[in-house]
């Protein structure tokens, strides 16, 4: 037993030299990492090169903090960088910086521009994190972290004969804090600003309350579990599952939910039915480049029974995101279009282990059928598990990175 404070000492000071064993270039791409806010920073050497992962959560959008990171990466000493994106520390891309391409760089050959439109991005991660298995624990780790993010939200229907449109401002403080490796807990409430609706539309209440769990498997399979309450008065279970080609350009998926009704009310307070409803639908999306354009379609069984299916096409101008929409449905027919704009505020650094933030973005969905058959029996509708679901965070998409960095790089 008097053995074990030593073995527990030297196994500290071995862990120390292995740290120390980084050679100078790649502890100073980790170092400037950190210096820029980066976290979950890993770094393993090998030979001339090295693999580096972190996970940017200062930046708004995905292709800022990318930018700078393979800003940082140009700057050391390494010959070779790669690169390991993480979204809530599980890999989403990889940036592949060739020793031949840093070297021309290095000599002026090179532009940055030049440099942005030749180096590899990949959504397949497997390799770089098999190397990253011998990296040292994470630097600067977000779990525990905690978000106030203040969401945005605005419901405009036009479904009365005496009003015009029935409207609803709203803003929805909301608690996000990474728990571990792909989990998420969610927290939020919906905060009436102003409204012509009664009822619970008037009231404080609560939003999205969800615990998610992401997953990241080998050969670019994703999958997630979300539970608790969603938005459009639904709570229960959400189970989803992507594949993603190397290149991002085709995703395939799947999701299986099953949910009940949510609602606050006077007499009960937050009331939630025992009736649970199954909705499961199966996903496709395109991404063409040459356009900026995302296709997406979705079949299967809405959340009230109806079964159909839903088309998007939608143009991507840096992070806005315009699109338009349409559903079939059981033989009624719906649809609009939906926008997302970024809010202000490039960057917001954590100084601490309470962070308090707007959104990074703004979500608005318009349908123009909101009446007769379609409205009363609430067909086409779905829910979100995430209070910054839209088409601009997140999007982890390598040809929408390498355009835009192309293109804002001055």
């Amino acid at each position: 037993m008097k053995k074990f404070p030593i073995l527990t000492r030297f196994a500290s000071v071995a862990i120390a030299l292995t740290a120390l064993t980084l050679p100078a270039g790649a502890q100073d791409i980790t170092r400037r990492l950190a210096d820029l806010g980066m976290e979950n920073i890993r770094c393993v050497h090998h030979g001339q090169s090295c693999t580096v992962a972190y996970e940017d959560n200062v930046y708004r959008g995905t292709y800022r903090g990318i930018g700078q990171a393979v800003q940082i990466a140009l700057q050391g000493d390494e010959e070779a960088i790669e690169l390991v994106v993480l979204r809530n520390s599980v890999p989403r891309l990889t940036v592949s910086l060739p020793a031949e391409l840093v070297a021309a760089y290095r000599r002026g050959e090179l532009t940055l521009k030049q440099v942005y439109a030749q180096m590899g991005i990949s959504v397949d991660t497997d390799r770089a994190m098999q190397q990253l298995q011998e990296a040292e624990r994470p630097k600067h780790s977000s779990a525990g972290k905690v978000d106030i993010v203040v969401y945005p939200s605005l419901f405009l229907e036009n479904n009365t004969f005496d009003e015009l449109y029935t409207y609803a401002v709203n803003l929805n403080p909301t608690l996000e804090m990474q728990l571990w490796r792909g989990a998420r807990l969610s927290a939020q409430a919906i905060v009436p600003v102003s409204t012509n609706l009664s009822g619970e539309m008037g009231r404080i209440r609560p939003g999205v309350v969800t615990l998610a769990q992401e997953f990241r498997f080998r050969r670019n399979i994703f999958g997630r579990i979300a539970a608790g309450n969603f938005t459009n008065n639904r709570y229960g279970l959400l189970l989803d599952t992507r594949y993603r080609t190397d290149d991002g350009r085709i995703e395939l998926g799947a999701q299986l939910g099953s949910t009940g009704f949510s609602a606050t009310t006077r007499e009960d307070g937050w009331y939630m039915g025992r009736r649970q409803r199954i909705n499961a639908s199966l996903l496709a999306m395109y991404y063409l480049p040459e356009l900026n354009i995302q296709a997406d379609l979705r079949v299967g069984r809405f959340v009230y029974g109806d079964c159909g299916v839903r088309g998007d096409l939608t143009r991507h101008f840096g992070e806005y995101a315009i699109g338009v929409y349409g559903i079939y449905t059981d033989g009624e027919i719906n649809a609009g279009f939906h926008l997302t704009t970024p809010l202000p505020g490039r960057k917001w650094r954590r100084k601490g282990w309470v962070r308090v933030k707007p959104a990074s973005y703004f979500q608005w969905q318009y349908g123009l059928v909101a009446h007769g058959e379609y409205f009363d029996k609430k067909m086409g509708r779905t829910y979100s598990t995430r209070p910054d679901d839209n088409r601009s965070a997140d999007f982890y998409q390598p040809d929408y990175i390498r355009y835009f960095l192309i293109r804002d790089n001055k």
